[in-house]
């Protein structure tokens, strides 16, 4: 949620999020799957909050979160919602940035949220004020680097890190992206950062999503637990137009 990846590889789309936060927060639960009626989907929960920070869906779409919009913001004393529980619902959506859309945001926390849905990749900022929704290039890599922790020239060396590992084609996996994370861990603003003891980097979370039919998401929570990886069948959205063709008791509908 404060470090992002984007790499599109042979048909493939691979997504990277680290998680900056106090280690004094709860510790998140791992991914697992949620579903019920019209929507499946895997993704880590924050227990203070209920909400998540990234996730895949049943539909092919991808969520990760990051906050602050696009540049650092004065914090308010409380929120209506937690940015977290935006997510977890539009997990739930076959159309996120449609619904996005149309969420009332007044009380939000600016936020980023990088999504993919319908085969596109689309930036999608809250700034406090508007939204903004850019689409990008998803056959293009991406990193983006959190407003609230890290200042221009921070996210400018990142980028240029970043450009200059991708320019080498690499091979491209969660082993070998973790390690270019781990290539730059200055104490402040490394990707892997100890900036002090109420704020470091938890976790990695890095997934996997091979159209039509399979994401796959693994999870570390830089803690002595095992690395958990969870398999989910991406079935894409099929609308059912049987009501507009089959007859009707009432006669309002023939075929």
């Amino acid at each position: 949620m404060c470090t992002v990846l984007f790499i599109p590889v042979n048909g493939s789309y691979y997504f990277a999020s680290l998680r900056d936060e106090n280690p004094e927060r709860p510790t998140a639960r791992p991914p697992q799957c949620y579903s019920a009626a019209g929507y499946r989907y895997i993704a880590p929960a924050d227990p203070l909050a209920g909400g998540t920070w990234t996730g895949i869906n049943s539909y092919g779409n991808v969520l990760i979160l990051l906050n602050g919009g696009f540049e650092n913001h004065q914090r308010a004393d409380t929120y209506r919602k937690s940015r977290g529980l935006i997510v977890a619902e539009l997990l739930k959506s076959v159309f996120p940035v449609v619904e996005w859309s149309m969420m009332d945001m007044e009380g939000i926390e600016p936020f980023t949220l990088i999504a993919w849905s319908e085969n596109n990749l689309y930036e999608l900022t809250w700034d406090g004020t508007s939204k903004h929704r850019r689409a990008l290039d998803h056959q293009h890599p991406y990193i983006w680097s959190s407003s609230t922790l890290y200042a221009a020239p921070v996210k400018e060396k990142r980028q240029s890190l970043f450009d200059h590992w991708i320019s080498s084609q690499p091979l491209i996996n969660q082993q070998t992206v973790l390690s270019f994370f781990r290539s730059y861990t200055e104490e402040d603003n490394g990707f892997i950062m100890h900036r002090s003891p109420e704020l470091k980097t938890l976790s990695y979370s890095f997934i996997e999503l091979r159209p039509p039919d399979r994401g796959t998401f693994y999870y570390d929570d830089f803690s002595n637990s095992t690395p958990v990886t969870e398999l989910l069948l991406t079935t894409g959205y099929k609308a059912d137009l049987n009501p507009l063709f089959r007859t009707q008791a009432n006669g309002l509908y023939k075929n």
